[in-house]
């Protein structure tokens, strides 16, 4: 899958991973609420050393290996 349709998924609650990630991380998207500090949605990276900010490099976004996961 390439990364425009993984990512149209995670933008409906799904998660999202390149087959070569370890099968823990996981991309996400999070959206603020009122409580937040932040003001506009953006992808965090989920894995079992917790949750960071995910910057995506050209070699991931040209990718036609992503995963959609639920």
């Amino acid at each position: 899958m390439v990364f425009g349709e993984a990512f149209e998924k995670v933008k409906e609650g799904k998660s999202m991973r390149l087959s070569q990630y370890s099968e823990d991380v996981r991309i996400k998207a999070q959206y603020p609420n009122e409580h937040s500090k932040m003001i506009a949605p953006y992808l965090y990276v989920e894995s079992r050393f917790g949750n960071v900010p995910w910057k995506e490099n050209n070699i991931e976004l040209f990718s036609d290996k992503w995963v959609v996961i639920d």
